[in-house]
């Protein structure tokens, strides 16, 4: 069966989880992580690129990201991966990929899914047991969204300055919405989504991008129990 295309449309968000080939380790020290930062930031400004949220795993990352179009964020995901290579792999005198192929994605409909995304990113280290809260892990963009700790990577969506009328009042508004992190249900429709090049939003979103990108937006329900702890954590 062929592949279908990516969905992208331009200036409207996507998340992205890229990973470490057969699940291995790729961020394994602080200097990886610093590493990766640094690639992001470049890429962002090579390929035109918003980064909203992101968190940095020990063996994959989850980006939010709106780029012009198609064009942008494939130069942007060329540039992150290629760039990073090079690096992980002179520091371990090693060569071949690190990256598991192809990238998944998903959109995400702004207007009523985009904060599900942000909480889907953030909270991720404490799904995975790594910290109790998500202010406890330093290599995400909750600091900034949730802190007011600047972060130059964070490009801050429109959405999200609707919150409040200054830093403060944004990031108590932000706060509140992590008083009620998304739900298991939640959680496994967004792994789904992006596992499968979907689009993540309401049915009239659906029917919306459907004809602008004239592809199915949402597959049917193939290889395996969506409700499984295997197939809800296969994301991240």
């Amino acid at each position: 069966m062929a592949r279908l295309p990516r969905i992208v449309v331009p200036n409207q968000p996507l998340h992205i989880m890229h990973r470490g080939n057969n699940r291995q380790d790729i961020f394994e020290t602080d200097e990886d992580v610093t590493r990766i930062k640094e690639d992001i930031s470049v890429s962002l400004k090579i390929a035109e690129c918003s980064l909203h949220a992101y968190v940095i795993m020990t063996n994959h990352l989850h980006l939010l990201i709106t780029p012009n179009d198609k064009a942008h964020l494939a130069k942007f995901m060329q540039s992150l991966a290629n760039r990073y290579v090079r690096y992980f792999n002179a520091q371990r005198k090693r060569t071949g990929t690190i990256w598991e192929g192809r990238f998944k994605s998903c959109l995400v409909d702004s207007d009523q899914y985009l904060f599900s995304l942000y909480k889907y990113i953030e909270m991720n280290p404490v799904r995975a047991g790594m910290v109790e809260n998500a202010s406890d892990y330093i290599w995400s963009s909750y600091r900034h969204n949730a802190l007011g700790e600047k972060d130059a990577l964070i490009t801050e969506h429109a959405l999200y300055q609707k919150l409040g009328l200054d830093v403060a009042g944004r990031c108590k508004q932000y706060q509140i919405l992590f008083d009620d992190p998304n739900g298991k249900r939640e959680n496994a429709e967004i792994t789904q989504a992006t596992m499968k090049g979907e689009v993540y939003g309401s049915k009239k979103f659906h029917q919306r991008i459907g004809i602008l990108v004239n592809r199915v937006t949402k597959l049917g329900l193939h290889g395996g129990d969506r409700k499984s702890e295997e197939y809800i954590n296969q994301a991240g």
